[in-house]
C-alpha cells in the first residue's frame, strides 16, 4: 500500500515520452451542500458527470480497472466536495483496518484526491480516506515529494454498501491555497487502491515512460467566483506532567519534577498565497524519542525531526543539496545541542562536581511565512529564537552552585525564493543564517538551486551552487564553496546520468545544516533500467541501476578513492518482493576523514558488501521483511555480517503488532582509537557487535482515537584486539600505547501513546516515555549481561497529559452570528 502511495503521489523523474490528452471534468457548482455522512442521496449529488473509466497504475500499467469507480465533484462558496462510489463485486473482501491518522501501513481500501491548484504541474495537495474512515493527507512538491506531516483540517466519512463503499470529502478552502482569479482550472487525479488485488487505479493515467507525476493529472474546468476566506486558527495548548530523572547512580539518587506549562499556535492566512505560522512557548516534550545508536565514525548521527512545526508545510525550506549527507536546512540545529556541550567538563575544577548540562536548548518562538503565488513564485521565510542554555557546576564543599554558559541567545533564519519556469523546471535561491549573541560564532550560507528540463521532458540538468561565510571573534569571515551538476537523459527504459560535485576546504553549512566531509571532489556516471510493463515472466516490475565514482581532494588535488554501487529489486506477480545490492571500494584508497585531524590521512584495504532483502505480500495479515548483508575485504580477515527481520501481523481491524530485530558483527576493522599525550594517533583493530529490537502495538478504537505502544531496546559493544600508530603516509606501525577502551553501550527506551482527536483539529493525548542509558567499558560482557545491567541501572519516567483545542476564526464568526 505504501508503494501505492509513492506511485500516486511520488516526484522522481522516471522516463520520458509526450504527453497524451489529459482527462477533464467540469466543475458544477451547488446550491445546498452535501451532508458529509457516506450517502450520496444529496440533490447535489444528482444528475451531474462522473469521472469513470480508471486505468490501472499498479501491479501492472494500462489495463481497465478491475472493480467500477464513479466520481463526483462540486462546489460551493465555501469548499469543494467529493463523491465516490467505488463499486466491488464480493465487498466482504473489501479491507478495511483501523488505524491511526496518516497511517500508512493499513489493510485498507482507500480513495485519494489530488489537487493542483495552480495547475503548474508541480506542486499539489492530497486528500486520502480508507475504507474504515480514516484520514490521510500530505503535500507534495518537486523537491520534498511526500510532506506527510502536513495536517489540514477537512471532513470525511466511508460506508461500506451491499454492492462496493462510499467516500464523501468536504476540502474546505481555508485547508489550501488557490489563486483569486474569477475563473480557474485546477489539476485534479482520482486514485482508488484495491488492497486484495494488490492495485492502484488512477482517473488521469499516470504512464511510467513519463517523467513526473503531477504534470500528468486531469483538470478539473471552469472554477467560477470562488474566493480564499480568512485564514485564521489558534491551537492553544496546555501542558501538564510528571518527570523522575535519576541525578546519580552510586547512591541512587533522582530528582522529580512537576510539568505545567502552555503557549499557542497561531496560521493567519496573510492573502490567498501565503500563510503566517507562529508557535509561542513551544514545547516538544512529547514528540518520539529518538533512536540513539553508537556511533564510532568520524561523522555525527543525523536524526529524524519529529517536532510538527518543523516537519509541516515546510517543503519550501528543503531543497535537494546534496542528498542523505548534505542537507542545507537541518531543522534539528534549532533547540538542538549546544555549541558547547562538551567543553563544560574541562571547566569543572578540583572540588568542584558537574550536576548539570542540558542536551538541548530551549525555544522562545518560531515562525513561518510561506506560499506561491498564481505564477508559480514561492517564498519562504522561517525565524527561531533559542534561549541561552547554561550548564550548571557545584562546589561540594561550599555548596555553591555556578553557571557556565554553553549556548549563547540565538537567532536561526532561512529564507527561500523558489520560481517554476516552463516544461517543469525550476529555479531558487535560499539562505540560511546563524546569529549568536556575544562573541560566538556566527555563519551565513547562500545557495542557487535549479532543476531545468527540455520541451520534450527527456533531458534534465540539475544540480546548486552553494557559498558559506562563518563569523567568528571578530575576524575575516571565513568563505568556501560547494557545487554539484547532474545531468540526466530521462528518454527511455534505460537512463543514464553524469554528475560532477565540488566542495572547497573551508566550505561549512553545519551551523544550521548538515555536511559530513568537505575538500573532496566527484566525477560519476551511472545507468538505471525500470520496466513497470513486463507482460511474460515471473514479475510485475524490475528495476536495477549501477554507477561509478571517482574522487579527488580539492587542496591538494590528489587521489582519494574509486567507489561503485549497484542493484536490482522487482516485485513477483505473487506480491512478494525482492532485491539485491552492492558497494565496494575496488582499490587501495586513503580516509582523510578516520584520522579525526586535518591534512592526516590514512591508507585503507579496499572492500566489497553485498546485500539480499525479501518482502512477503503486504496484503496478508500476517507480513515479513527480511535481508542479510555481507562484507569483507582481500586478506585483511575483517568480515562484516548483518541480518534483520520485520513482521507484522494484523490481530484484527483494531489491533496490529510489529516488531524489528537487527544484528550485526564486524571483525577486524581498522579504525581511530584515541589522541595519546605526545599527540600521536592511535588507530586500534576492533570487532564490533550490535543488537537492536523494536517492539510495536497498536489498537485503534475507532478513526480519531488510538493507542499505541513502542519499546526499543539497542546494545552495542566494542572490543579493541590491538593497537597500531598512524604514519604520516597512512600506513600503520607498532606502538606501545596501552588502554582500555572497549565500550559497551545500552538504551532503552518506551513510547506510550493515548491520541482522542475529540473535535477537528483538537487533540488530548496522554504519553508515558522511559529511558534508561548505560554505559561502561566491560569489553568482556555479552548481549544477556548488558540486558540485565540495563534494567538494573536508574531510569527517566515521565508523564504528561497535553491538550490542544482547535480555534477557527470563521467557525466562530459564524457561530456569533447565528
Amino acid at each position: 500500500m505504501l508503494k501505492s502511495h509513492t506511485l500516486l503521489f511520488g516526484f522522481t523523474l522516471i522516463t520520458s515520452s509526450v504527453l497524451a490528452d489529459k482527462v477533464s471534468l467540469p466543475a458544477i457548482r451547488t446550491v445546498t451542500a452535501p451532508k458529509i455522512d457516506g450517502e450520496l442521496s444529496d440533490a447535489c449529488w444528482q444528475n451531474i458527470p462522473a469521472a469513470t473509466n480508471f486505468i490501472t497504475l499498479a501491479p501492472d500499467y494500462g489495463k481497465p480497472e478491475s472493480q467500477r469507480s464513479e466520481v463526483k465533484v462540486t462546489y460551493d462558496d465555501q469548499a469543494i466536495y467529493i463523491g465516490a462510489y467505488l463499486y466491488d463485486t464480493d465487498p466482504k473482501k473489501i479491507k478495511h483496518q483501523l488505524s491511526q491518522r496518516d497511517a500508512t501501513d493499513a489493510l485498507a481500501d482507500n480513495f485519494i484526491v489530488g489537487f493542483d491548484t495552480y495547475n503548474d504541474g508541480l506542486n499539489g495537495y492530497r486528500f486520502l480516506v480508507t475504507a474504515a474512515g480514516v484520514q490521510f493527507d500530505e503535500k507534495g512538491s518537486p523537491s520534498n515529494a511526500h510532506d506527510v506531516s502536513w495536517d489540514a483540517v477537512w471532513q470525511s466519512a466511508a460506508a461500506i454498501k451491499n454492492d462496493g463503499w462510499v467516500c464523501e470529502m468536504k476540502i474546505p478552502y481555508s485547508a489550501i491555497r488557490f489563486p483569486s482569479s474569477p475563473v480557474q482550472d485546477w489539476g485534479m487525479q482520482f486514485g482508488r487502491n484495491i488492497i486484495r488485488n494488490g492495485e492502484l487505479d488512477l482517473w488521469s493515467p499516470v504512464d511510467p515512460k513519463v517523467a513526473g507525476i503531477i504534470n500528468q493529472w486531469g483538470t478539473l474546468k471552469g472554477l467560477e467566483n470562488i474566493k480564499p476566506p480568512l485564514r485564521l486558527s489558534f491551537s492553544p495548548y496546555l501542558t501538564a506532567g510528571y518527570q523522575v530523572t535519576p541525578i546519580s547512580n552510586d547512591p541512587v539518587e533522582y530528582a522529580t519534577d512537576k510539568l505545567l506549562s502552555g503557549g499557542m499556535d497561531v496560521k493567519y492566512g496573510v492573502n490567498e498565497s501565503f500563510t503566517l505560522d507562529a508557535t509561542l512557548i513551544p514545547d516538544f516534550g512529547q514528540v518520539q524519542s529518538d533512536n540513539l545508536v553508537l556511533n564510532i565514525s568520524p561523522f555525527e548521527t543525523k536524526f529524524d525531526e519529529k517536532r510538527p512545526f518543523f516537519t509541516e508545510g515546510t517543503e519550501l525550506f528543503n531543497q535537494d543539496n546534496g542528498g542523505s549527507s548534505s542537507q542545507l536546512f537541518y531543522s534539528r540545529r534549532i533547540g538542538g545541542l549546544p555549541i558547547h556541550y562538551y567543553d563544560v567538563q574541562s571547566e569543572v575544577k578540583e572540588g568542584e562536581i558537574l550536576i548539570r548540562n542540558p542536551s538541548e536548548t530551549k525555544l522562545y518562538n518560531a515562525t513561518k511565512f510561506s506560499g506561491r503565488t498564481n505564477h508559480g513564485f514561492g517564498l519562504g521565510i522561517l525565524n527561531a529564537v533559542t534561549r541561552a542554555t547554561y550548564a550548571e557546576i557545584k562546589n561540594e564543599e561550599t555548596g555553591e552552585v555556578r553557571e557556565v554558559e554553553t549556548n549563547p541567545l540565538s537567532n536561526y533564519n532561512v529564507l527561500v525564493f523558489d520560481q517554476s519556469l516552463k516544461y517543469n523546471s525550476k529555479i531558487s535561491f535560499e539562505n540560511t543564517n546563524v546569529m549568536r549573541s556575544g562573541n560566538a560564532r556566527d555563519a551565513n550560507v547562500s545557495s542557487v538551486h535549479y532543476d531545468l528540463r527540455n520541451k520534450s521532458n527527456s533531458l534534465e540538468a540539475v544540480g546548486f551552487g552553494n557559498v558559506s561565510m562563518l563569523f567568528e571573534n571578530g575576524n575575516q569571515p571565513i568563505t568556501g564553496g560547494y557545487y554539484q551538476v547532474n545531468l540526466n537523459d530521462t528518454k527511455g527504459k534505460f537512463t543514464p546520468w553524469f554528475w560532477h560535485e565540488l566542495i572547497t576546504p573551508d566550505y561549512d553549512q553545519n551551523d544550521f545544516g548538515i555536511l559530513f566531509y568537505n575538500n573532496q571532489m566527484t566525477n560519476g556516471a551511472g545507468l538505471s533500467y525500470n520496466n513497470q510493463e513486463l507482460k511474460t515472466g515471473p514479475f510485475y516490475n524490475i528495476n536495477f541501476w549501477y554507477s561509478l565514482n571517482y574522487k579527488t581532494l580539492v587542496k591538494p588535488l590528489v587521489y582519494e578513492e574509486w567507489e561503485t554501487n549497484g542493484g536490482f529489486n522487482g516485485t513477483f506477480k505473487n506480491f512478494w518482493s525482492a532485491g539485491i545490492n552492492f558497494y565496494s571500494k575496488p582499490v587501495w584508497y586513503y580516509d582523510y576523514y578516520e584520522p579525526r585531524v586535518e591534512g592526516r590521512k590514512y591508507y585503507h584495504y579496499p572492500f566489497g558488501y553485498g546485500s539480499a532483502w525479501i518482502n512477503s505480500d503486504y496484503r496478508k495479515k500476517f507480513s515479513a521483511s527480511a535481508s542479510i548483508g555481507y562484507g569483507d575485504a582481500p586478506g585483511s580477515g575483517n568480515p562484516f555480517y548483518e541480518a534483520s527481520i520485520a513482521p507484522l501481523y494484523t490481530v484484527n481491524d483494531h489491533f496490529s503488532i510489529g516488531y524489528d530485530l537487527y544484528a550485526s558483527s564486524d571483525h577486524g576493522t581498522e579504525s581511530f582509537v584515541t589522541i595519546d599525550a605526545a599527540d600521536n594517533i592511535i588507530f586500534g583493530t576492533r570487532t564490533t557487535y550490535t543488537v537492536s529490537n523494536n517492539l510495536r502495538l497498536r489498537y485503534t478504537f475507532n478513526p480519531k482515537m488510538n493507542v499505541s505502544f513502542r519499546g526499543r531496546y539497542y546494545w552495542s559493544k566494542v572490543n579493541w584486539v590491538d593497537y597500531q600508530l598512524l604514519n604520516e603516509d597512512g600506513t600503520l606501525g607498532e606502538t606501545d600505547y596501552t588502554g582500555n577502551n572497549d565500550i559497551n553501550f545500552n538504551v532503552f527506551n518506551i513510547d506510550a501513546v493515548y491520541a482522542w482527536e475529540f473535535a477537528p483539529g483538537s487533540y488530548l493525548n496522554v504519553i508515558w516515555k522511559n529511558n534508561i542509558q548505560q554505559y561502561d567499558d566491560l569489553g568482556m560482557d555479552d548481549y544477556f549481561a548488558n540486558c540485565t545491567k540495563t534494567f538494573q541501572t536508574p531510569q527517566s519516567n515521565g508523564i504528561s497529559v497535553k491538550l490542544i483545542y482547535y480555534l477557527d476564526y470563521l467557525s466562530l464568526k459564524k457561530k456569533t452570528t447565528s
